[in-house]
């Protein structure tokens, strides 16, 4: 009979450095993007599993930090459209019935107007207002142009400053 124990996985202390540092500004960031906490949680235990599975090359990145944002960002994204679309057919399978299900409310107003702002937006706009990022770091974690990131970080706040004195969160 062969010995099926589990062996400890090991985890290079260059990683687990990394992840102590990273994780709770990670989860910050698309708790934001998404308005759940434990959404968050999951994506970004999810985003910091893909890299320590190729932590041999993410560890020798620039960036290993705009890498791990990015493939969560990615994560959210691919899980807002799964949300979409499985909403639109319980919409259409349940035509005319009340009981559709809605959405747990933000807590923060702010944050929820950020989520109405499209996608890459709503990104750079959480990378640069929740932890405080140079467009330089925005633009790695993003993986585009700094340029880019100021023309949507110019944009993203014009539209959420209209956003918010429509809802007369501020005024004009």
């Amino acid at each position: 009979m062969e010995d099926r124990t589990e062996q400890p996985v090991r985890v290079p202390a260059q990683f687990e450095a990394y992840y102590r540092a990273e994780y709770g500004a990670v989860v910050a960031l698309i708790r934001v993007l998404t308005g759940n906490r434990w959404v968050a949680e999951d994506l970004a235990q999810e985003a910091f599993l893909r890299a320590h599975r190729d932590w041999d090359q993410v560890g020798r990145m620039e960036s290993p930090e705009g890498w791990v944002r990015r493939v969560a960002m990615n994560l959210s994204h691919s899980r807002f459209r799964r949300l979409r679309s499985e909403a639109a057919v319980r919409l259409r399978m349940s035509a005319g019935s009340p009981r559709l299900e809605t959405l747990e409310p933000a807590a923060d107003a702010f944050w929820d107007e950020v989520r109405r702002l499209p996608r890459r937006q709503a990104q750079a706009i959480a990378l640069r207002y929740l932890e405080d990022l140079p467009v330089a770091d925005i633009a790695v974690a993003m993986a585009t142009a700094e340029g880019t990131v100021r023309a949507l970080l110019h944009q993203g706040r014009r539209r959420l400053e209209r956003q918010l004195i429509a809802k007369g969160l501020i005024e004009s």
